[in-house]
């Protein structure tokens, strides 16, 4: 177990500082759920706080586990750590698939593909889990959500639902052990209520011993209900009893009894939680198993499974034929709205967090990736590029076709490839971004050359991996072409946060 120490003040007052006062605070109820002394509460109106300072003056718990500070990142990234495959918009996973509940019922109160409700179901039914923690909406007011603790399978079918504002999910897990005894947990929740979870098992909490698998749902932003409900009503002339539910597929939509209500992204944008205008992790990074819609298919869902546990929940609901899938490259749009919407919420994160910089304010972790502490930076100062780096590197030829590399990397899954000639020399660069901006009618016609970056952003295999880190940081990319120091044509190996990521993991397994 890692532990802070040499603090200075109570872990809440720094909690408050640096979290609850500048408005970060997403009250998932982590810091509740750890509290040895039950000094914290939460509940939809905030966070509530008795003096602890007589009882453990120095405890942090609070403060590490917060799913918004920067202790225990790494250590949490290690459950997943192990999948064989890493992308730079989506993190760690075993597998990408299309997934679909096979009851009609399920898909119709899911209003989706209803594959978590269809696991979860039969995972209770099967002993698999005894309980499922999730959040579901209050019925007259769908918007609002509210924790549950489902124990039998009927609970789940009313409890899985798109989530766009805040729950105390991680508070009722810690009810689930003390409260009603499980001892085989599913939890469900966005990625900042999964980073909550994955750190109190880091921290090895007492109450984790229960946790036995976490379903993440994709999520673009968390919204503060009475500003949502606010614009909602001054813009739409929408009332909360009006709204039905509310979907996202390339905008928002609120279904009402009387229709449909599309909003653009950017029009509902400035009513996201702060700390999540920061947030880079659209498919909850760090789950056993990630599900989330799979734009433009109705009734289905996107599945990325991630770790071994995920592949056993998924497995038994396949073999028990409540679910039925298939992969994603069969469905290119599909593919295509999940590689943009998480590479769009990690751009539109990097931005923000540079604009509230500029305007110097201290603000939590803007990613996982971004978040290194003075140990990781000692380390990475210390490991060159060049063995970092990934050395057996897929490129493609300048005179491929844009639709012939958007099946390369619906297959293969990297959102970036080197171009090089047919002598073998370095010409370009082009991603998954430059693919977006050609017609889909065009992609046949259009060659790779034509829409290739030529400006190219370098690094040597001698340079620091530190120096490396900054440098994509700064320019805001998530690789570095790593050339020969005597010619630049000669390309040596890539080096991707994909590969920092693993040189800082070696290092701690290593020490």
């Amino acid at each position: 177990m890692w532990m802070r120490r040499g603090k200075g003040l109570i872990a809440f007052e720094e909690l408050k500082s640096k979290i609850i006062s500048q408005g970060f605070c997403t009250l998932c109820g982590a810091c509740e759920a750890a509290c040895p002394v039950d000094a914290i509460k939460v509940d939809e109106e905030g966070l509530r706080y008795d003096d602890c300072s007589d009882f453990l003056d120095f405890c942090p718990i609070c403060y590490d586990i917060c799913p918004h500070t920067e202790p225990l990142l790494m250590e949490a990234m290690r459950f997943v750590a192990d999948a064989p495959m890493r992308g730079s918009a989506i993190g760690h996973y075993r597998k990408i698939l299309l997934a679909q509940a096979t009851d009609e019922r399920t898909r119709e109160m899911s209003r989706g593909g209803g594959v978590v409700t269809a696991i979860l179901a039969q995972a209770i039914e099967d002993g698999m889990i005894d309980s499922a923690v999730t959040s579901e909406s209050e019925p007259q007011a769908p918007l609002k959500l509210k924790p549950r603790i489902s124990l039998v399978p009927d609970d789940v079918l009313s409890a899985i639902d798109s989530k766009f504002t805040a729950s105390s999910v991680a508070k009722a897990f810690g009810s689930a052990v003390r409260d009603y005894g499980k001892a085989k947990i599913a939890f469900v929740g966005v990625p900042h209520q999964v980073l909550a979870i994955r750190k109190l098992e880091a921290w090895e909490h007492k109450i984790m011993s229960s946790l036995e698998v976490t379903v993440g749902l994709f999520c673009l932003w968390v919204f503060s209900l009475n500003k949502l409900l606010r614009h909602l009503e001054r813009e739409l002339g929408l009332r909360h009893s009006d709204v039905v539910r509310m979907d996202l597929t390339d905008k928002y939509e609120i279904l009402t009894s009387g229709g449909t209500v599309r909003i653009p992204v950017e029009k509902i944008r400035r009513h996201v939680l702060n700390k999540c205008r920061t947030c880079m992790d659209f498919t909850s990074e760090l789950a056993d198993i990630s599900v989330g819609g799979a734009p433009p298919l109705r009734g289905w869902s996107t599945v990325i499974i991630r770790t071994g546990k995920g592949q056993e929940l998924f497995k038994n609901a396949l073999e028990r034929k409540v679910v039925r899938a298939t992969g994603i490259e069969e469905h290119e749009e599909a593919f295509e709205h999940l590689m943009f919407a998480a590479i769009q919420k990690k751009k539109l994160a990097l931005r923000e967090a540079k604009r509230l910089r500029a305007r110097g304010l201290s603000i939590p972790p803007a990613d996982l990736d971004l978040a290194f502490l003075q140990r990781e930076k000692s380390i990475m100062s210390g490991t060159r590029v060049g063995d970092a780096m990934t050395k057996d590197v897929m490129t493609v030829d300048p005179k491929t076709s844009v639709e012939r590399l958007l099946d390369t990397m619906m297959k293969h899954h990297h959102m970036g490839y080197p171009v090089v000639d047919g002598e073998n020399k370095l010409v370009g660069i082009v991603a998954f971004e430059d693919i977006m901006k050609v017609r889909k009618e065009e992609r046949g016609r259009t060659l790779v050359e034509d829409i290739m970056k030529k400006r190219l952003v370098t690094a040597n295999p001698g340079d620091s991996v530190l120096e490396a880190f900054e440098k994509m940081s700064d320019r805001r990319i998530g690789h570095l072409l790593v050339v020969d120091p005597g010619d630049a044509g000669v390309l040596l190996g890539i080096l991707t946060r994909t590969d920092v990521m693993r040189s800082l993991e070696r290092a701690f397994l290593r020490g």
